[in-house]
């Protein structure tokens, strides 16, 4: 897997920067995600970044970070495929706690929905940049919090896709690759209790899905291995019927975790 310099730019500037903006608030940095599961691609891929803080950012904190990350992307186009997440060490699990999100060159204040599945991302196969092992201070997860997680995360998909009228991400083709692969990992995490990258555990739902589904994989995996053709249009139909599938994997018969 080759990676950019200038990925590793920016990886490296973050190690640097962040504990002079951030001082003794500054817990530690952890990467993970494609680009530490081997499944990296430039053409698409994100860089995923925890930070974790002893408390929420001050307000001078939340300015310097923003206004260096504003000058860094002027000179590293890397910087705006960032999605760093800023939770709190003591609530990294906790649902409404405050944190801050970077993702598409911005950066605001929000509330965590508490996802444990990052923290079992990080822990397969997350990088630490700065900082503790997470081990030393992430809670554990145990399988009915992985299972709740994995359930709310299917729900967020239903909600956007078939619930919502008005939802502003139905015709939004990136987002329905999204879908379709974030479903194949719920149910390949649903079935083997850990978490691999989106194409890995695609090319396993294409075994496990009917063949009206399987359709709908393998163009999401050929659009990523052609760039040309990310802009195909994946049936939103199919699409729901897939949410509905995967539903039923939770099903207490089906469910292993």
């Amino acid at each position: 897997m080759r990676v950019p310099a200038q990925v590793t730019n920016l990886l490296d500037d973050l190690t640097e920067h962040l504990p002079i903006i951030l001082g003794r608030n500054l817990v530690g940095i952890y990467l993970y995600g494609s680009l530490t599961q081997r499944a990296f691609n430039p053409k698409r891929s994100d860089i995923d970044c925890i930070v974790v803080t002893r408390r929420d950012l001050s307000e001078a904190q939340f300015k310097r970070l923003r206004a260096w990350l504003a000058e860094a992307a002027k000179s590293n186009p890397w910087v705006t495929r960032l999605q760093m997440s800023i939770l709190i060490r003591d609530q990294l699990l906790t649902m409404n706690a405050n944190y801050c999100l970077y993702q598409f060159g911005q950066i605001k204040r929000d509330k965590s929905d508490g996802n444990p599945i990052i923290w079992i991302n990080v822990h397969d196969s997350g990088i630490t940049l700065y900082g503790p092992a997470p081990e030393s201070f992430v809670p554990t997860i145990s399988d009915e919090i992985f299972f709740d997680a994995l359930k709310r995360e299917l729900n967020y998909l239903r909600e956007e896709l078939i619930e919502k009228p008005d939802s502003e991400w139905q015709d939004v083709p990136f987002y329905r690759a999204y879908a379709v692969l974030t479903l194949c990992r719920i149910m390949y995490s649903l079935e083997k209790g850990t978490v691999v990258s989106k194409p890995r555990a695609a090319r396993w739902a294409i075994k496990q899905v009917p063949d009206k589904l399987r359709d709908i994989i393998l163009q999401v995996l050929d659009s990523d291995r052609d760039s040309e053709n990310r802009s195909a249009t994946i049936s939103l139909p199919r699409i729901r019927q897939f949410i509905n599938f995967a539903a039923g994997r939770f099903a207490p018969e089906s469910r292993r975790i």
